[in-house]
């Protein structure tokens, strides 16, 4: 049993490691330098793919050991719609840490979902994998889940703080309608966003989304994402 849980330690924190490793700005700048970019996003792709499935085939691989917690089954099903449209919003008007996209705060408006926070792939993903805590508190699943929260949450803000170093003017001038962690710019009265300014279609897309992730969970992950007594009633 230890040497299964230890394994999955290992790859996840070789996972999350690598990820935080090649992206720190000494390291990316030198092997941009030496390799160019394009073959340093293929190597950098390449081992967080291998790594990846290894640290999924070791989670699956894990044994099933309760941790002393209360299962809040709940907390996904509250928390995952935000979380889809942070995510869906998120991809389809790009990355706001690209190149083209930080001069969005200095002469164009700013993406409604940016105003809630300026990496909201980040942010969705760190929240799908919290509440996804939440509801299995299991040491493989806190182990598996725990990583890719802290690989999604941790690295946001240290993107978020090398386009700050930057100093771009662009970069700032964003930063001043935006926060990074949700909610905190428009709650300050930094700023004001509006459905419409984040788009209603692209509300739509994140809720399509959780549906489908809803309705294909038990499916593919084999486990009912709604306690079975909410399912009566949902189907009823």
């Amino acid at each position: 049993m230890d040497e299964a849980f230890n394994e999955l330690v290992l790859l996840c924190v070789m996972f999350v490691g690598s990820h935080f490793l090649m992206s720190h700005p000494p390291v990316r700048k030198f092997l941009i330098h030496r390799w160019h970019e394009g073959p340093y996003r293929v190597v950098y792709g390449t081992i967080a793919v291998i790594l990846f499935v290894q640290m999924l085939l070791a989670f699956k691989a894990a044994p099933d050991v309760a941790l002393p917690f209360v299962a809040l089954t709940l907390v996904p099903v509250y928390v995952m719609p935000l979380a889809c449209i942070l995510i869906f919003c998120g991809y389809t008007i790009g990355n706001p840490s690209a190149m083209g996209l930080e001069n969005l705060g200095k002469d164009k408006p700013v993406p409604g979902i940016l105003k809630i926070t300026r990496q909201p792939v980040m942010w969705g993903t760190g929240l799908f994998f919290l509440s996804h805590m939440a509801a299995n508190p299991r040491v493989a699943e806190w182990i598996f889940f725990g990583a890719l929260a802290v690989l999604a949450l941790l690295g946001g803000f240290f993107l978020d703080q090398r386009k700050h170093d930057e100093g771009h003017a662009d970069w700032k001038a964003l930063v001043a309608q935006s926060s990074f962690v949700p909610f905190v710019a428009v709650l300050s009265g930094k700023t004001r966003v509006t459905p419409g300014q984040i788009g209603w279609l692209r509300l739509l897309g994140g809720l399509v989304l959780f549906a489908v992730l809803l309705a294909a969970h038990e499916a593919v992950i084999g486990v009912a994402p709604l306690p079975p007594e909410l399912m009566l009633k949902i189907q009823g």
